[in-house]
């Protein structure tokens, strides 16, 4: 197979064409093709266990992360090192070639100051991987940012389906334009502070307003029951335990055989640092405690549970996780008396 590779670039309103000359393919495949994707992933699929005894290797089609971690800083430098060699030494007998341009380190933890550059790859505080924006505090700052510049864009198209279609029309792009962008990731950057989910929040209240028909600051918590749509918040609440739900984390009830209230609760493991709250797996846990207890007994398949709390979460519009919270506290109040 021959192919030829052609450039177009255009100047004032002329065009100039550059074309190379034709020469077989004596190696993988057409660019652009659908083999590719799939030959790749077979071709790399041995990479983790290369580099198993050095690191924790992260693959995605042609995206790959490689974990470290080490309380000693000067064992972390070492390893990291060490990874990184391996897994150009794996490129270079498997004639694939590492795009240094695109290679960055980022450094995570309390300590990671003292963590020296590997050579020749840039290190950065913030790195976008799939779609996502991880920064070296965790913060989530920039990828809220980010996402509320798609969001922003996502209500312009809205508008225009509102002012030329129905509501069941705007309702459907609304799902496919919005609230995917919302879903996307919300496990993870959900767990931001405040003050950026409030961000998020103000921008879908506008959606809300425009399918609601309602005045720029007219107030929407009804509304958001009427066209039975989540916030936010109560899609990040959602989201968490359900991801909790499908890691199958030992309960209450698997540590002893008595059959006490709590049970199906989740052991809350202790920590130092209110970062570790925001682990899915952590905040997940503490969520589905705090749900009514009828829900939780609700447990006879995945899909059950999932329609029993976004039922429930529907009946109530959530603006924060205190809010969340703070219902739970109330009932246990209730309860007392």
């Amino acid at each position: 197979r021959y192919q030829v590779v052609e450039v177009k670039q255009r100047r004032i309103g002329n065009t100039c064409t550059v074309q190379s000359e034709k020469l077989p393919i004596t190696r993988g495949v057409p660019q652009g093709s659908v083999l590719g994707p799939v030959l790749y992933i077979l071709f790399t699929n041995d990479l983790p266990i290369f580099l198993e005894n050095y690191t924790n290797s992260i693959m995605y089609a042609d995206d790959t992360v490689l974990l470290s971690a080490y309380k000693d800083v000067e064992q972390l430098e070492i390893n990291t090192y060490i990874s990184f060699n391996m897994a150009q030494q794996y490129c270079k007998y498997n004639d694939l070639v590492l795009n240094s341009s695109k290679t960055k380190q980022l450094t995570l933890g309390t300590n990671k100051n003292y963590v020296s550059e590997i050579p020749d790859i840039q290190e950065t505080e913030d790195i976008k991987y799939l779609g996502i924006i991880l920064n070296n505090t965790l913060t989530w700052t920039n990828h809220i940012d980010n996402l509320c510049l798609k969001l922003n864009s996502s209500l312009y198209a809205l508008r225009r389906t509102h002012a030329t279609g129905t509501l069941e029309s705007t309702t459907i792009a609304y799902y496919a334009l919005f609230e995917s962008h919302l879903r996307y990731g919300i496990a993870a950057w959900g767990g931001t502070t405040q003050f950026n989910l409030l961000k998020v929040l103000k921008i879908q209240k506008k959606a809300i307003r425009l399918m609601g028909k309602l005045e720029p600051r007219e107030r929407c918590r009804a509304t958001f029951k009427e066209l039975k749509i989540l916030t936010v918040t109560s899609l990040y609440i959602l989201e968490t335990i359900l991801y909790c739900l499908s890691r199958d984390l030992p309960r209450n009830g698997d540590l002893h055989e008595h059959n006490t209230r709590h049970g199906q609760d989740f052991p809350l493991p202790t920590h130092r640092t209110a970062l570790f709250e925001k682990k899915p797996t952590y905040a997940g846990k503490k969520l589905f405690n705090a749900l009514p207890e009828e829900i939780k007994k609700n447990q006879d398949s995945h899909a059950k549970m999932k329609t029993s709390i976004k039922n429930w979460l529907l009946q109530r519009t959530i603006y924060t996780v205190e809010e969340f919270y703070l219902w739970r506290l109330d009932q246990d109040q209730h309860e007392d008396l």
